[in-house]
């Protein structure tokens, strides 16, 4: 109801001015992206994180980008063919992600560290190594008159080494999700549902695993 009373009320020069403001994006155009979610008001107001649970200590290590281009994560485009690219802000998608998924993982109370290079073995070392790599991992905003369209979707690969025994598994899941008829396009809206496609991964990874003494194994 807002976005058509906005439309409705404006003059036909205004409604010009900004169908040519919003088409004049050029190809070459870089906007910055980071992919470890933000922390919102709804979050902050959430339940706090779950406190820190007795199990084996896990290493999450960057992952793997088997993509062709390793930074550009989607674009902006016009319905009168502009182009913005999205950038992972590091230029780094693969460390961006493990440390996403660290960070998700602590919040679930799992003792677990981000390194950017797996440690070695030692008595004192990480139980688990936690890796992956990344198939797909792309945020598009589409921009039609006033409103835009945004759709995000990803592919990981998890893979989990178990140190104790010298076993692993590998679980691999795509998901997406869209945000339609967004009046007022900031980076901001497609930083927010690449991650909630991010964290879905993670979660189905999570659901479908447990720790046994210093291991994980599916369920």
């Amino acid at each position: 109801m807002i976005r058509q009373y906005v439309v409705r009320v404006m003059s036909a020069p205004v409604a010009v001015g900004l169908l040519l403001l919003l088409g004049c994006s050029g190809k070459g155009d870089i906007i910055s992206m980071n992919l470890a979610p933000k922390v919102s008001k709804d979050m902050a107001n959430a339940a706090p994180a779950a406190k820190p649970m007795a199990g084996p200590r896990v290493v999450v290590v960057p992952f793997e980008d088997v993509r062709a281009d390793h930074a550009k994560i989607g674009s902006r485009s016009s319905m009168w063919g502009g182009e913005t690219d999205f950038r992972v802000t590091s230029g780094n998608a693969g460390e961006e992600t493990g440390q996403a998924f660290a960070d998700y993982l602590k919040r679930k109370g799992w003792l677990v560290q981000y390194q950017k290079v797996a440690p070695s073995e030692s008595e004192t070392g990480p139980n688990i190594i936690l890796s992956g790599k990344i198939l797909d991992l792309t945020v598009d905003a589409k921009r039609g008159v006033f409103l835009t369209d945004i759709e995000a979707r990803s592919k990981l690969v998890i893979q989990a080494n178990n140190r104790e025994d010298g076993s692993s598994i590998v679980r691999t899941d795509a998901h997406s999700g869209s945000h339609d008829n967004v009046l007022w396009f900031e980076p901001q809206d497609g930083e927010e549902l690449l991650a909630e496609v991010l964290e879905k991964n993670f979660e189905r990874f999570v659901v479908n695993t447990k720790l046994e003494d210093r291991a994980i194994r599916f369920r």
